[in-house]
């Protein structure tokens, strides 16, 4: 009985072991998303943070800060951990951190209401 219990104490510390923390995951995606920006030819991108929250043994949830040459973006991530693989999903758009909204053209000019 003693033999079994080592056994399966000894199973949980190799399987908690070989758990990644946050921060690791957070680097994968990092590198993730600079391999993804190379591979489709984009320049002048570069990754200020990421930071994400674990919703599940397979789930994190977070942010990623750009910064482009139109400026500072934050993205909503979902990044699924299956085994050692990783995929993220962005949702939505990137939301610009300088005041900026985006979803204007710029070059029409903004109608004020008249009440």
């Amino acid at each position: 009985m003693i033999r079994v219990f080592i056994v399966a104490l000894a199973s949980v510390f190799i399987l908690n072991s070989c758990k990644k923390t946050s921060a690791e995951i957070e680097g994968e995606v990092r590198e993730l998303w600079l391999q993804n920006l190379q591979k489709e030819q984009v320049t002048g991108v570069s990754v200020l943070d990421v930071s994400l929250v674990q919703k599940s043994d397979s789930l994190y949830t977070g942010i990623l800060k750009t910064k482009e040459p139109e400026g500072t973006f934050l993205y909503n991530l979902e990044v699924t951990r299956a085994g050692d693989q990783l995929s993220y999903e962005v949702i939505g758009d990137g939301i610009p951190t300088d005041g900026r909204n985006t979803h204007e053209p710029d070059d029409q000019p903004v109608v004020t209401d008249s009440l």
